[in-house]
C-alpha cells in the first residue's frame, strides 16, 4: 500500500509537470537566419556535402561566340553544382525580353537571359525581371554606366557583361592621319572618292537611330533628357535635331551620293575589307572580322562636328543578364547570373567574345578597343524608356527618307508624333 501511495504520488507530479509545460511559451525555434547563404558572402556556389533537390535553370542568349561562353560557364559551373542543370537554348538578346513576356507565363521561358540595356523600361512595365540580388557587391564592380543603364529609380536589375559604342575605324593603308573634325573628313573624300569604283571615303549604317545620334548630339539635340528618362524631352524634332540633319542630308548630296537602302552594313563591311571605303563607323562587333579579313586598321573617337570641341557623343549599349520573374528557381538563377559576372567570368568572356568587360579591375591592353573606350568616354548610356521601342522604327523611316531628299521637319514630326503616341 506504502509503495502504491509513493508511486502515485510520482505519478501526479510527472502529470502537474506535464500541464505545466503545455500551458507555458512554444519552444523556441532554432535560429536559421545565418544559415542561408547572403548574396554578399559568394559570388559563386561551392560543392556542398549535403544533398540537393535538384535545379534546372534554362539560359537564353545569342547564338554565335556569347553562346559558347554561357555554355562553356554552364560546364563549370555545374561541376561545382552537381544539382545543377544548365540547358542553354540560342535567342537572340535583342528578341528575348518581348518572347519572355509569352513563354514566361507559359512555363517554358529562361531562367536566367541576355537583353540590351535599352529594354530595361520594357521589361519593367511588363513584370518580367527580378531585382539584382546581389547589388552591393555588383555596384562595388562595374563601372558607373554599366550599372546606371542596367538600374531604375535607384534598384538594380541587369548582371552587366560588356559595354559597347561606336566610334571611327580607318584603313592604315588608306588613312595615315585620321580626321579630327567632319570639315577634315569630307577633305579627304573629295579626293578619295570615286563612285564609278565604288570608292567612298566613308560610310555607317544612315537610317539607324543608333548610330545618326552622333550627329543630333552634336548640335544639342540632348534625346530623352540629360537622364534618356523623359519621353516629353524627346527632342526627336527639336530645332537642333533639325539643323543636325540638315548637315546629315547634305553630306549626301556631295559626299555620299548612295541611296539609303544600300548603305547597309554588309555594303560597309565589305567595302572596308576590300578598300573602297576608307573609313567606317561602326563598332567593336566588326574587329574580329576586320581582322580575319587581314585589313591594318586603326580605332579613334568620332570627329567633332562644326562649333564643338570634343567628339559627338554616341550612344553606348550595356549587354547584361537578367532573372526572369518566372523563374522557379530565382536563388540558383541568381547565383548562375551572378557566376557569369565574376573577374575569372568576365576575362573569359572577353577571350571567347571580344566584347569589352564592364568590371573596372579588368584592363584591356587592345589597340582597337582603347579607341573604343576612347570614344566610350563621350557616349550616352542609349535611353531604356518604353518609348525606345517606337523611337527606333519611327526614327529609322524619317532618316531613310531625309538622306534620300525628304523634307526635314515633315519627316521629324512624323517620327516625333509616333513617339509622343506611346503610352
Amino acid at each position: 500500500m506504502k509503495k502504491r501511495n509513493i508511486l502515485s504520488m510520482v505519478l501526479a507530479v510527472v502529470m502537474i509537470a506535464s500541464l505545466l509545460a503545455g500551458c507555458g511559451a512554444a519552444p523556441a525555434q532554432p535560429d536559421t537566419s545565418s544559415s542561408a547563404p547572403k548574396p554578399s558572402e559568394s559570388t559563386s556556389s561551392q560543392p556542398s556535402q549535403e544533398t540537393k533537390d535538384p535545379v534546372t535553370l534554362t539560359v537564353w542568349e545569342s547564338d554565335g561566340p556569347e553562346r559558347t561562353f554561357i555554355e562553356e560557364m554552364a560546364a563549370a559551373y555545374m561541376a561545382e553544382n552537381p544539382h545543377v542543370t544548365i540547358v542553354v537554348e540560342p535567342v537572340a538578346h535583342t528578341d528575348a525580353a518581348q518572347r519572355l513576356q509569352l513563354d514566361g507565363p507559359a512555363g517554358v521561358g529562361a531562367d536566367v537571359f541576355a537583353a540590351p540595356h535599352d529594354k530595361l523600361g520594357e521589361m519593367l512595365v511588363s513584370g518580367i525581371i527580378l531585382e539584382n540580388a546581389y547589388a552591393d557587391e555588383i555596384k562595388d564592380v562595374m563601372v558607373e554606366a554599366a550599372i546606371k543603364a542596367t538600374s531604375s529609380e535607384g534598384k538594380l536589375y541587369g548582371y552587366p557583361t560588356g559595354v559597347e559604342t561606336y566610334a571611327l575605324f580607318y584603313n592604315k593603308a588608306l588613312v595615315q592621319n585620321p580626321p579630327q573634325t567632319w570639315e577634315e573628313v569630307k577633305e579627304f573624300c573629295k579626293t578619295f572618292n570615286n563612285p564609278a569604283e565604288g570608292k567612298y571615303g566613308i560610310v555607317w549604317d544612315v537610317d539607324d537611330g543608333y548610330f545618326n545620334y552622333m550627329f543630333l548630339s552634336g548640335y544639342g539635340a540632348d534625346l530623352f533628357g540629360p537622364e534618356g528618362t523623359d519621353k516629353s524631352q524627346h527632342m526627336v524634332n527639336s530645332p537642333e535635331a533639325i539643323r543636325s540633319l540638315e548637315y546629315f542630308q547634305s553630306f549626301r548630296k556631295d559626299y555620299l551620293d548612295v541611296d539609303a537602302a544600300d548603305l547597309t552594313g554588309d555594303f560597309m563591311s565589305a567595302g572596308f575589307q576590300n578598300g573602297t571605303i576608307a573609313m567606317a563607323v561602326t563598332g567593336p562587333w566588326a574587329i574580329a572580322g576586320y581582322r580575319e579579313a587581314g585589313v591594318d586598321f586603326g580605332v579613334t573617337t568620332l570627329p567633332k562636328l562644326p562649333g564643338n570641341d570634343t567628339p559627338p557623343r554616341s550612344f553606348s549599349g550595356i549587354r547584361a543578364m537578367y532573372v526572369s520573374a518566372f523563374s522557379k528557381n530565382p536563388e540558383e538563377a541568381h547565383k548562375f547570373a551572378n557566376y557569369l559576372v565574376t573577374k575569372e567570368g568576365l576575362l573569359k568572356r572577353y577571350e571567347i567574345t571580344n566584347q569589352i568587360p564592364p568590371r573596372k579591375d579588368i584592363q584591356i591592353a587592345d589597340p582597337a578597343h582603347e579607341g573604343i573606350l576612347a570614344q566610350f568616354e563621350f557616349s550616352k548610356p542609349m535611353p531604356s524608356i518604353p518609348a525606345m521601342n517606337t523611337y527606333w522604327p519611327s526614327v529609322a523611316s524619317a532618316y531613310a527618307n531625309i538622306w534620300n531628299g525628304s523634307d526635314i521637319k515633315t519627316e521629324l514630326d512624323l517620327a516625333a508624333a509616333a513617339i509622343e503616341a506611346t503610352p
